[in-house]
C-alpha cells in the first residue's frame, strides 16, 4: 500500500501562522496606543481651550462689549468720587478751624465757621447721593446684569462700590460737634473774661478805690454764675472735675477780695484787725489760684475728650479713606500705572 503524499503549503505552516498572529497582535496594540494618544491630545486641547486662568486679558472677545459699556460709567462715577472727596476735605478743614476758634474763645468766629461747615455737610450728602446714583447706572453689574465684564473692570467697580457708607454718620457727628463746640468756646471766653474782670477790680482796689472795686466785682461774679451753668450742661458727657475746681478757687478769691474791700470801706481806709484778717484771707485765696493758663488747657482737654476730638477724628478718617479710594481709581484710569 503506497503512502499518499501531500504537498505542504509553507505559508500555512504552524510557525508561520504563529508569527502572523503575533504581528497582528502587535499591530493592534500599537494602533490602540496611537488612538489613545490622539484622544488624550484632543482632550487636552479641549481643556486648554475652556480652562483659561482668570485675568483681564482672558478671552477679551467675550467681555469687550461689556467693558466698553461699563468704562465710561465707571469714569463718571470716579468724577463723583473726586467731588465727594473734595467736599469732605473742605469739611475736615472747617472742623480743624473750629477747634482754633474754640481755643480762642471767639464765639462769633466759631458761629461763622459752623455755618460754613453745615453748608459743607449738605454738599457731602448731595455728592454721596450722586455717587450712589452713578454706581447704580454702571451696566453689567447687579442681579439683572446681562453683559459680561472682565475681572479688571469688575474689580474697579467693586473698589468704587466699597466707598459707599464712608460718609455715613458725618452729619450726626457734625451736629454733635457743633453743639459742644459752641459750649466749649463760650466756656473759654467766660474763663478768660472772668480773669480780666477780676484783675480790673483788683487794680481799682490797689489804687485805693475800694467802693469802685466792689462794684467792679459784680461782673466776675455774674461771669462765674454763667460758667457754672455751662459746667452743669457739660457734666452729662464731660469730666468737669477740673473745671469745678477752677471755678471754686476763683469764686473763693473773688469773695476774699470783696471781703477785703468792704473791710477797708468800713474802716475808712484804716488798718484794723478786721482789715488785717481780710488781707490774710485774700493772700491765702490768691495762693490757691492757678499760676498760669495750664488749668485752662486741662479744662479744654476734658471738654475735647467729651466728644469734640472724636467728631473731628471721624471726619478725618472719612477724608483719608476717600482719598485712598480716589488714588486707586486713578491707577485704574492711568494706562501707565499698574492696576492694583
Amino acid at each position: 500500500m503506497h503512502a499518499t503524499l501531500q504537498r505542504v503549503n509553507p505559508l500555512r505552516s504552524e510557525p508561520v501562522l504563529a508569527a502572523r498572529a503575533a504581528v497582528r497582535r502587535l499591530a493592534l496594540a500599537v494602533g490602540w496606543v496611537v488612538i489613545a494618544a490622539l484622544i488624550a491630545i484632543g482632550a487636552a486641547g479641549v481643556v486648554a481651550a475652556t480652562d483659561h486662568p482668570a485675568g483681564i486679558n482672558t478671552r477679551p472677545e467675550l467681555t469687550w462689549a461689556g467693558d466698553q459699556a461699563a468704562k465710561p460709567a465707571l469714569d463718571a462715577a470716579t468724577v463723583e468720587l473726586a467731588q465727594l472727596s473734595n467736599a469732605v476735605d473742605g469739611l475736615a478743614s472747617t472742623a480743624r478751624r473750629s477747634l482754633t476758634d474754640i481755643v480762642g474763645g471767639d464765639v462769633q468766629a466759631l458761629s461763622d465757621t459752623i455755618d460754613a461747615g453745615t453748608a459743607q455737610v449738605t454738599e457731602v450728602k448731595t455728592q454721596t447721593a450722586q455717587l450712589t446714583a452713578a454706581l447704580a447706572s454702571v451696566p453689567g453689574v447687579g442681579d439683572a446684569a446681562s453683559l459680561q465684564l472682565s475681572p479688571g473692570v469688575i474689580d474697579r467697580y467693586d473698589a468704587l462700590a466699597s466707598t459707599q457708607g464712608l460718609t455715613d454718620g458725618l452729619e450726626t457727628d457734625w451736629l454733635a460737634f457743633t453743639g459742644r463746640a459752641v459750649g466749649a468756646a463760650r466756656l473759654t471766653g467766660l474763663l478768660t473774661r472772668h480773669d480780666q474782670e477780676t484783675a480790673a477790680a483788683a487794680k481799682a482796689g490797689a489804687a485805693g478805690h475800694y467802693q469802685r472795686a466792689l462794684t467792679l466785682l459784680d461782673a466776675p461774679d455774674a461771669t462765674l454764675a454763667e460758667a457754672l451753668q455751662l459746667r452743669d450742661d457739660l457734666a452729662s458727657s464731660t469730666d468737669v472735675s477740673t473745671l469745678t475746681e477752677w471755678l471754686n478757687r476763683n469764686a473763693a478769691y473773688d469773695a476774699a477780695l470783696r471781703t477785703l474791700y468792704q473791710s477797708l470801706v468800713d474802716a475808712n481806709g484804716r488798718v484794723t484787725n478786721g482789715v488785717r484778717k481780710a488781707f490774710a484771707e485774700e493772700a491765702t485765696a490768691r495762693d490757691q489760684l492757678p499760676a498760669d493758663t495750664r488749668g485752662l488747657v486741662v479744662i479744654m482737654g476734658d471738654v475735647a475728650r467729651g466728644g469734640l476730638n472724636q467728631a473731628v477724628i471721624s471726619i478725618e478718617q472719612a477724608r483719608g479713606a476717600l482719598a485712598t479710594a480716589l488714588d486707586v481709581q486713578q491707577q485704574y484710569q492711568d494706562p501707565g500705572t499698574e492696576t492694583p
